[in-house]
């Protein structure tokens, strides 16, 4: 009698523990899922699924929101798309990954100092290193950020993999400054192997084309970079778009990607750089190269830094060469 009490006991407690593991199935599952597609949905930038798993757990996961990953994921989502808040939230985590993330933000607001600022509180490592290697293409020097870079004695496989990758994508873009096109594409495909859906290699693409002058195919990553409508807009992609808008012949194009850069921080400047470029496809080299000069002076700073400096060089010359050749000419009238 004893034991088929005892029995029963283990049965009605086994059916318990098994009743409750249903009801937690059933009661966590769903949040479990929905964490499990949010983090898929990040690791392929998946901007729109990402806002809706977000949306989701918003609704219906309470506490659950106070996870490490989900504040995360909202701050990425932010950093992504543009926040008009997204410093303040940032500046109040002291730890490094969400400091350098700030530190991005700064770079790609143009605010250097402050940027600079987090750079020196920044312990001495691989993330550090690969800030000032951002730094120094920010500021138009190539060779500087790829020795940087190229570092040997540090580990960067320390680096999480969009880390990885940015450090390719701006190996490719500093050798892109310095016409070293080989390498630039050999950057760019790393970067690819690694994180193959980060919009930045999209972005590198595009400006690898309108470096190596493939039109159509600058064209074709122009569409699919304005088909993800998530991106904010960027002052640099603006003006390669309008360069490819000259070369295309498209005036509605052109005056789209004007009007854009009119609105955003140093777009002035951006807009004389297109204007001179414009000016020298044109033939007409004086007007063109008052542009430059003029956008040089107010502060175009990286890659179209070095771009208007290198086209200044080659219209001087050929300035100086027109006005040899009128000499010659007037003195055998």
């Amino acid at each position: 009698m004893l034991k088929r009490r005892k029995r029963g006991l283990r049965s009605r407690r086994k059916l318990l523990f098994l009743l409750l593991a249903i009801v937690l199935v059933f009661t966590v599952g769903p949040f479990v899922w929905r964490i499990e597609q949010l983090r898929h949905a990040k690791s392929v930038y998946d901007v729109q699924k990402v806002q809706m798993e977000l949306l989701w757990l918003e609704k219906n996961a309470g506490l659950l929101n106070n996870l490490e990953i989900i504040r995360d994921t909202k701050l990425w989502l932010e950093l992504n798309v543009g926040s008009k808040d997204l410093e303040s939230k940032l500046a109040s985590y002291r730890d490094e990954k969400h400091q350098f993330w700030l530190y991005v933000l700064y770079l790609q607001k143009g605010k250097i100092m402050n940027a600079q600022n987090i750079l020196e509180e920044m312990d001495e490592n691989s993330l550090k290193l690969l800030g000032k290697g951002l730094m120094s293409i920010a500021k138009g020097d190539a060779q500087q950020s790829r020795r940087l870079l190229t570092e040997t004695e540090m580990d960067w496989k320390t680096l999480s993999i969009q880390e990885q990758a940015t450090r390719y994508l701006t190996l490719a873009q500093a050798a892109m400054i310095m016409g070293d096109l080989q390498s630039t594409q050999t950057e760019l495909k790393a970067a690819q192997q690694i994180d193959p859906n980060n919009p930045a290699c999209l972005s590198v693409a595009f400006d690898v084309a309108i470096e190596e002058e493939q039109w159509t195919k600058a064209l074709e990553f122009s569409q699919l970079i304005d088909a993800q409508t998530w991106r904010p807009r960027n002052i640099l992609y603006e003006t390669k778009k309008a360069i490819l808008a000259i070369h295309e012949d498209n005036i509605l194009g052109l005056s789209d990607s004007l009007a854009s850069l009119k609105e955003l921080p140093q777009g002035d400047v951006c807009i004389n750089y297109v204007n001179g470029t414009h000016a020298l496809e044109q033939g007409q080299l004086e007007e063109g190269k008052d542009l430059l000069e003029q956008a040089l002076k107010n502060g175009l700073e990286g890659e179209l830094k070095a771009d208007a400096q290198k086209a200044l060089t080659q219209v001087s010359d050929r300035l100086k060469a027109d006005r040899n050749l009128r000499a010659v000419v007037a003195e055998n009238l």
